[in-house]
């Protein structure tokens, strides 16, 4: 099988000639870990073994427009770095610092009532960039990979929020989130519209539903804040034949799966094993592995300092409880991040895609 026939195979709950197997990695386009040589190994393992996924982030959520507002930076020392949004009712500010990671922030754009009226008071134009490259792109990896289109989901307007406002506010000021939330799903929609008619994909991957999870939100507000926008925007992907929609959502799932499952995705990852997470691979295939295919569910972590045995070991289990009747899809929970990439994490990740093919084979 192709890698596009192998992953629309599990993610339709079908059995494939073997389990597909993801890194987070496509050493195919150019990106930083291409360029770095400590990640060169692993790449040529991703060409040899993984069921690669070349990715378009889509600029889609509450700041992207086209009618750019006026920015500036401004160097606060040791590392900090404002930036400042001009909008028609004032400033919006954000303070990040940066390490070897890249960016941290320190503080969101949005962390008082006031800068709900600043954001929404920024004039909107949805974006259109032309879609030419990303469709020679897919055209030129036809084989060698499976497109898909990454988003964010309302609720992601989260990360635009300090998260000890958004927990009052769910409380306190919720029309103030369904503010929010009404014109991210709108102006989402309608770029997921012109995705879809424009014929990219065939994946569609929304991250976000974490930041409605325990202990930020409850279990209502899962209901409010993502089942309920999430299902249109999934109910619109499955109006293009062979379209198919993933969520992603760190944290701790597992008392929601069946509402993951209810939105009518197709896919579901990361699936966070204990102690990070609370799930169990063979418990979510029990309960919602008839309608969602699973992927998951390796820490990262495991992967970077665990010993070539444990990796063996952990890829072993995870195909033998997630694997049976097909509809599983074996994925890190997180993609590798360090600059360099130490020589452990660099062969387990190797061993990982070795070993997924070893012993995933139907």
């Amino acid at each position: 099988m192709t890698i596009e026939e192998r992953v629309l195979a599990a993610l339709r709950r079908e059995q494939p000639d073997r389990v597909p197997v993801f890194t987070f990695l496509d050493p195919y386009v150019e990106s930083w870990q291409t360029e770095d040589p400590s990640y060169h190994e692993v790449l040529d393992a991703c060409r040899q073994y993984a069921d690669v996924v070349y990715d378009f982030y889509f600029p889609s959520g509450m700041i992207y427009t086209a009618a750019e507002p006026a920015r500036q930076t401004r160097d606060l020392g040791d590392g900090r770095v404002e930036w400042i949004l001009h909008t028609p009712a004032g400033p919006l500010t954000s303070i990040i610092r940066s390490d070897w990671r890249g960016a941290g922030t320190i503080k969101r754009w949005i962390t008082e009532p006031e800068d709900v009226d600043r954001l929404l008071s920024i004039p909107y134009e949805p974006i259109r960039p032309d879609l030419g490259e990303v469709l020679a792109t897919r055209a030129r990896l036809k084989g060698r990979a499976i497109a898909q289109v990454t988003l964010n989901d309302p609720i992601c307007i989260a990360g635009l929020v300090d998260e000890m406002t958004m927990a009052v506010w769910t409380l306190e000021r919720r029309d103030l989130l369904y503010r929010m939330l009404e014109v991210a799903f709108e102006r989402l929609l309608n770029d997921l519209r012109y995705c879809l008619e424009s014929g990219l994909g065939p994946l569609y991957y929304f991250n976000g539903p974490e930041y409605a999870l325990p202990p930020l939100m409850s279990p209502n507000d899962f209901e409010e804040f993502v089942v309920r926008y999430d299902t249109e925007l999934v109910r619109l992907i499955h109006q293009f034949p062979g379209a198919c929609a993933i969520i992603h959502s760190h944290g701790r799932v597992s008392r929601f799966l069946e509402r993951f499952a209810a939105i009518g995705i197709d896919g579901l990852n990361v699936l966070e094993p204990p102690p990070t997470g609370d799930t169990l691979l063979p418990d979510a295939k029990a309960r919602i592995g008839d309608r969602v295919c699973l992927i998951g569910n390796i820490q990262y972590d495991d992967l970077a300092r665990g010993t070539a045995a444990d990796v063996e070991r952990l890829v072993r289990e995870a195909i033998e409880q997630g694997g049976p009747g097909g509809g599983f899809i074996l994925c890190p929970c997180a993609a590798p991040y360090e600059r360099p990439l130490p020589a452990q994490a660099a062969a387990n990740l190797i061993r990982y895609l070795e070993a997924a093919h070893a012993y995933g084979a139907y």
